[in-house]
Protein backbone atom coordinates (compact mmCIF):
# COMPACT_ATOMS: atom_id res chain seq x y z
CA UNK A 1 0.00 0.00 0.00
CA UNK A 2 2.81 2.35 0.92
CA UNK A 3 4.50 1.60 -2.42
CA UNK A 4 1.36 2.62 -4.35
CA UNK A 5 0.95 5.74 -2.24
CA UNK A 6 4.58 6.69 -2.83
CA UNK A 7 4.12 6.16 -6.57
CA UNK A 8 1.04 8.36 -6.58
CA UNK A 9 2.89 11.13 -4.76
CA UNK A 10 5.79 10.94 -7.21
CA UNK A 11 3.47 11.08 -10.22
CA UNK A 12 1.47 13.95 -8.69
CA UNK A 13 4.64 15.93 -7.93
CA UNK A 14 5.94 15.32 -11.46
CA UNK A 15 2.62 16.51 -12.86
CA UNK A 16 2.75 19.69 -10.81
CA UNK A 17 6.31 20.26 -11.98
CA UNK A 18 5.35 19.93 -15.63
CA UNK A 19 2.35 22.17 -15.04
CA UNK A 20 4.57 24.83 -13.46
CA UNK A 21 6.98 24.69 -16.40
CA UNK A 22 4.06 25.04 -18.83
CA UNK A 23 2.66 28.02 -16.91
CA UNK A 24 6.02 29.78 -16.92
CA UNK A 25 6.27 29.19 -20.66
CA UNK A 26 2.84 30.86 -21.05
CA UNK A 27 3.91 33.86 -18.99
CA UNK A 28 2.01 32.67 -15.90
CA UNK A 29 -1.38 32.33 -17.59
CA UNK A 30 -3.17 30.76 -20.53
CA UNK A 31 -5.27 32.69 -23.04
CA UNK A 32 -8.19 30.36 -23.67
CA UNK A 33 -9.91 27.29 -22.25
CA UNK A 34 -12.58 24.88 -23.45
CA UNK A 35 -15.42 27.24 -22.51
CA UNK A 36 -16.16 30.91 -22.00
CA UNK A 37 -16.78 30.13 -18.34
CA UNK A 38 -13.31 28.73 -17.60
CA UNK A 39 -11.62 31.29 -19.84
CA UNK A 40 -13.25 34.10 -17.86
CA UNK A 41 -12.44 32.59 -14.47
CA UNK A 42 -8.82 32.11 -15.50
CA UNK A 43 -8.61 35.69 -16.78
CA UNK A 44 -9.98 37.15 -13.54
CA UNK A 45 -7.84 34.93 -11.29
CA UNK A 46 -4.62 35.92 -13.03
CA UNK A 47 -5.25 39.54 -14.07
CA UNK A 48 -6.25 40.79 -10.60
CA UNK A 49 -2.81 39.93 -9.21
CA UNK A 50 0.07 42.35 -8.81
CA UNK A 51 -1.93 45.51 -8.04
CA UNK A 52 -2.43 46.73 -11.63
CA UNK A 53 -2.92 50.49 -12.02
CA UNK A 54 -5.62 50.02 -14.69
CA UNK A 55 -8.39 47.43 -14.90
CA UNK A 56 -10.57 46.93 -17.96
CA UNK A 57 -14.02 45.57 -17.11
CA UNK A 58 -16.52 44.23 -19.59
CA UNK A 59 -17.65 41.27 -21.66
CA UNK A 60 -15.88 39.12 -24.24
CA UNK A 61 -15.50 42.33 -26.30
CA UNK A 62 -13.07 43.54 -23.65
CA UNK A 63 -11.62 40.08 -23.14
CA UNK A 64 -10.60 39.83 -26.80
CA UNK A 65 -8.68 43.10 -26.51
CA UNK A 66 -6.42 41.37 -24.03
CA UNK A 67 -6.12 38.27 -26.21
CA UNK A 68 -5.43 40.01 -29.52
CA UNK A 69 -3.48 43.16 -28.63
CA UNK A 70 -0.05 43.30 -27.08
CA UNK A 71 0.10 43.34 -23.30
CA UNK A 72 0.49 46.74 -21.60
CA UNK A 73 2.36 46.65 -18.32
CA UNK A 74 0.13 47.43 -15.36
CA UNK A 75 -3.12 47.02 -17.31
CA UNK A 76 -5.38 44.11 -16.31
CA UNK A 77 -8.14 42.72 -18.50
CA UNK A 78 -11.16 41.36 -16.60
CA UNK A 79 -13.48 40.73 -19.53
CA UNK A 80 -16.23 38.22 -18.70
CA UNK A 81 -17.21 36.14 -21.71
CA UNK A 82 -20.99 35.96 -21.89
CA UNK A 83 -21.42 38.55 -19.15
CA UNK A 84 -20.79 42.26 -18.63
CA UNK A 85 -18.78 44.65 -16.48
CA UNK A 86 -21.43 44.32 -13.78
CA UNK A 87 -20.01 40.91 -12.81
CA UNK A 88 -16.72 42.41 -11.68
CA UNK A 89 -18.13 45.79 -10.60
CA UNK A 90 -20.42 44.13 -8.06
CA UNK A 91 -17.56 41.95 -6.81
CA UNK A 92 -15.32 45.00 -6.36
CA UNK A 93 -18.10 46.90 -4.61
CA UNK A 94 -18.54 44.00 -2.18
CA UNK A 95 -14.80 43.58 -1.58
CA UNK A 96 -14.64 40.18 -3.30
CA UNK A 97 -12.22 41.48 -5.95
CA UNK A 98 -9.64 44.25 -5.66
CA UNK A 99 -10.14 47.49 -7.55
CA UNK A 100 -7.56 49.70 -9.27
CA UNK A 101 -6.72 53.41 -9.49
CA UNK A 102 -8.23 53.50 -13.01
CA UNK A 103 -11.25 51.48 -14.13
CA UNK A 104 -12.23 51.39 -17.81
CA UNK A 105 -15.79 50.08 -18.02
CA UNK A 106 -17.06 48.69 -21.31
CA UNK A 107 -20.48 50.24 -21.92
CA UNK A 108 -21.57 48.03 -24.82
CA UNK A 109 -22.99 45.20 -22.75
CA UNK A 110 -24.09 46.74 -19.44
CA UNK A 111 -27.71 46.12 -20.45
CA UNK A 112 -27.02 42.37 -20.54
CA UNK A 113 -27.41 42.44 -16.76
CA UNK A 114 -31.16 42.75 -17.31
CA UNK A 115 -31.03 39.19 -18.64
CA UNK A 116 -28.82 37.90 -15.85
CA UNK A 117 -25.93 37.10 -18.15
CA UNK A 118 -22.72 36.14 -16.36
CA UNK A 119 -24.41 34.74 -13.24
CA UNK A 120 -22.30 31.58 -13.28
CA UNK A 121 -19.09 33.61 -13.31
CA UNK A 122 -20.40 35.89 -10.55
CA UNK A 123 -21.14 32.85 -8.40
CA UNK A 124 -17.76 31.26 -9.13
CA UNK A 125 -15.68 34.26 -8.08
CA UNK A 126 -17.33 34.12 -4.66
CA UNK A 127 -16.44 30.46 -4.18
CA UNK A 128 -13.59 29.00 -2.13
CA UNK A 129 -12.26 27.29 -5.27
CA UNK A 130 -11.78 30.64 -6.99
CA UNK A 131 -9.72 32.04 -4.13
CA UNK A 132 -7.60 28.89 -3.88
CA UNK A 133 -6.87 29.22 -7.60
CA UNK A 134 -6.07 32.91 -7.13
CA UNK A 135 -3.50 32.09 -4.46
CA UNK A 136 -2.13 28.94 -6.10
CA UNK A 137 -2.17 29.22 -9.93
CA UNK A 138 -1.48 25.50 -10.38
CA UNK A 139 -4.90 24.85 -8.86
CA UNK A 140 -6.65 27.59 -10.80
CA UNK A 141 -8.59 27.65 -14.05
CA UNK A 142 -5.58 28.96 -15.97
CA UNK A 143 -3.67 25.71 -15.37
CA UNK A 144 -6.32 23.32 -16.66
CA UNK A 145 -4.85 20.89 -19.24
CA UNK A 146 -7.48 21.99 -21.75
CA UNK A 147 -6.43 25.61 -21.24
CA UNK A 148 -2.88 24.80 -22.35
CA UNK A 149 -4.23 22.95 -25.39
CA UNK A 150 -6.65 25.69 -26.45
CA UNK A 151 -4.07 28.43 -25.89
CA UNK A 152 -1.59 26.55 -28.06
CA UNK A 153 -4.16 26.16 -30.82
CA UNK A 154 -5.09 29.84 -30.54
CA UNK A 155 -1.43 30.83 -30.91
CA UNK A 156 -1.08 28.59 -33.97
CA UNK A 157 -4.18 30.01 -35.61
CA UNK A 158 -3.06 33.59 -35.03
CA UNK A 159 0.07 32.93 -37.17
CA UNK A 160 2.64 34.94 -35.33
CA UNK A 161 0.63 35.97 -32.36
CA UNK A 162 -0.56 39.37 -31.25
CA UNK A 163 -0.74 42.57 -33.27
CA UNK A 164 2.13 44.99 -32.72
CA UNK A 165 0.98 48.03 -34.69
CA UNK A 166 1.25 51.58 -33.31
CA UNK A 167 -1.74 53.08 -35.11
CA UNK A 168 -4.66 54.51 -33.12
CA UNK A 169 -8.27 55.02 -34.19
CA UNK A 170 -8.85 57.98 -36.54
CA UNK A 171 -11.24 59.77 -34.21
CA UNK A 172 -11.17 63.19 -32.58
CA UNK A 173 -13.62 62.58 -29.76
CA UNK A 174 -12.42 62.63 -26.15
CA UNK A 175 -13.87 61.43 -22.85
CA UNK A 176 -16.42 63.95 -21.59
CA UNK A 177 -19.08 64.32 -18.93
CA UNK A 178 -22.69 64.31 -20.13
CA UNK A 179 -25.16 66.63 -18.42
CA UNK A 180 -27.64 64.91 -16.11
CA UNK A 181 -30.44 66.65 -18.00
CA UNK A 182 -29.59 64.49 -21.02
CA UNK A 183 -30.58 61.27 -19.23
CA UNK A 184 -32.74 59.19 -21.61
CA UNK A 185 -36.11 57.90 -20.45
CA UNK A 186 -36.01 54.25 -19.32
CA UNK A 187 -38.52 51.68 -18.18
CA UNK A 188 -38.68 50.77 -14.50
CA UNK A 189 -36.41 47.73 -14.69
CA UNK A 190 -33.73 49.52 -16.69
CA UNK A 191 -33.89 52.58 -14.42
CA UNK A 192 -33.40 50.37 -11.36
CA UNK A 193 -30.29 48.83 -12.93
CA UNK A 194 -28.88 52.28 -13.71
CA UNK A 195 -29.52 53.36 -10.10
CA UNK A 196 -27.66 50.30 -8.81
CA UNK A 197 -24.73 50.89 -11.17
CA UNK A 198 -24.60 54.57 -10.25
CA UNK A 199 -24.30 53.65 -6.57
CA UNK A 200 -21.51 51.18 -7.28
CA UNK A 201 -19.51 53.66 -9.35
CA UNK A 202 -19.94 56.33 -6.69
CA UNK A 203 -18.65 54.04 -3.95
CA UNK A 204 -15.67 52.91 -6.04
CA UNK A 205 -14.83 56.54 -6.80
CA UNK A 206 -14.99 57.37 -3.10
CA UNK A 207 -12.35 54.66 -2.55
CA UNK A 208 -10.01 56.34 -5.01
CA UNK A 209 -10.79 54.88 -8.44
CA UNK A 210 -11.05 57.06 -11.55
CA UNK A 211 -13.72 55.54 -13.77
CA UNK A 212 -14.38 55.89 -17.49
CA UNK A 213 -17.34 54.51 -19.45
CA UNK A 214 -16.22 53.49 -22.93
CA UNK A 215 -18.39 52.33 -25.82
CA UNK A 216 -16.14 50.09 -27.90
CA UNK A 217 -16.48 49.98 -31.71
CA UNK A 218 -19.48 47.97 -32.80
CA UNK A 219 -22.61 48.96 -30.86
CA UNK A 220 -24.91 45.94 -30.29
CA UNK A 221 -28.43 46.26 -31.70
CA UNK A 222 -31.36 46.99 -29.41
CA UNK A 223 -32.90 50.12 -27.91
CA UNK A 224 -31.84 49.53 -24.32
CA UNK A 225 -28.16 48.87 -25.02
CA UNK A 226 -26.87 52.40 -25.54
CA UNK A 227 -29.66 54.16 -23.65
CA UNK A 228 -28.84 52.35 -20.41
CA UNK A 229 -25.15 53.12 -20.81
CA UNK A 230 -25.86 56.79 -21.56
CA UNK A 231 -28.23 57.03 -18.61
CA UNK A 232 -25.47 55.69 -16.36
CA UNK A 233 -23.02 58.26 -17.71
CA UNK A 234 -25.53 61.07 -17.12
CA UNK A 235 -26.56 60.06 -13.59
CA UNK A 236 -23.11 59.08 -12.34
CA UNK A 237 -21.13 61.95 -13.86
CA UNK A 238 -18.49 59.46 -14.97
CA UNK A 239 -16.66 60.50 -18.17
CA UNK A 240 -18.17 58.93 -21.30
CA UNK A 241 -16.29 58.05 -24.48
CA UNK A 242 -17.97 56.56 -27.55
CA UNK A 243 -15.24 55.22 -29.84
CA UNK A 244 -17.81 54.86 -32.64
CA UNK A 245 -18.18 58.64 -32.83
CA UNK A 246 -16.41 59.88 -35.94
CA UNK A 247 -14.99 56.43 -36.69
CA UNK A 248 -14.39 56.06 -40.47
CA UNK A 249 -16.22 53.18 -42.11
CA UNK A 250 -14.07 50.08 -42.49
CA UNK A 251 -11.36 51.20 -40.07
CA UNK A 252 -12.30 48.49 -37.58
CA UNK A 253 -12.71 44.90 -38.72
CA UNK A 254 -14.48 42.07 -36.89
CA UNK A 255 -13.86 38.35 -36.92
CA UNK A 256 -17.50 37.44 -36.36
CA UNK A 257 -19.41 40.68 -36.67
CA UNK A 258 -18.92 41.43 -32.98
CA UNK A 259 -15.35 40.82 -31.79
CA UNK A 260 -12.50 42.85 -33.28
CA UNK A 261 -9.62 41.28 -35.16
CA UNK A 262 -6.05 41.65 -33.88
CA UNK A 263 -5.18 44.80 -35.84
CA UNK A 264 -8.38 46.58 -34.78
CA UNK A 265 -7.98 45.48 -31.16
CA UNK A 266 -4.48 46.96 -31.18
CA UNK A 267 -5.79 50.28 -32.54
CA UNK A 268 -8.35 50.43 -29.74
CA UNK A 269 -5.76 49.62 -27.08
CA UNK A 270 -3.39 52.26 -28.46
CA UNK A 271 -6.23 54.80 -28.36
CA UNK A 272 -7.18 53.93 -24.78
CA UNK A 273 -3.57 53.89 -23.64
CA UNK A 274 -2.83 57.35 -25.02
CA UNK A 275 -5.89 58.96 -23.43
CA UNK A 276 -6.72 56.99 -20.27
CA UNK A 277 -3.73 54.91 -19.18
CA UNK A 278 -0.85 57.37 -19.10
CA UNK A 279 -2.05 59.91 -16.53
Amino acid sequence: MLRYLTGFVVIFAAGLGLQSVALRACGGKTLKSESNYFSSIARIQTETKGKPRVMMLGSSLTGRLGDRARKIQGVANLGCDGGSAMVTLRAMDQGVLPSAPVLIVEANTLAYELEGRGKDIATAIRSEWFHVGFKYPNLGATARPTAFAYSWLMARQSEGGLSSGNQSLSIRSKPHVIARSMTPALNEKSAALVDEMTGILSRLESRGSRIFLVMLPGVPKGFSIKEIALALACKSGVPWWDLNEGLPAGEVEFTDGLHMDAASAQKVMNTLQAELMTH
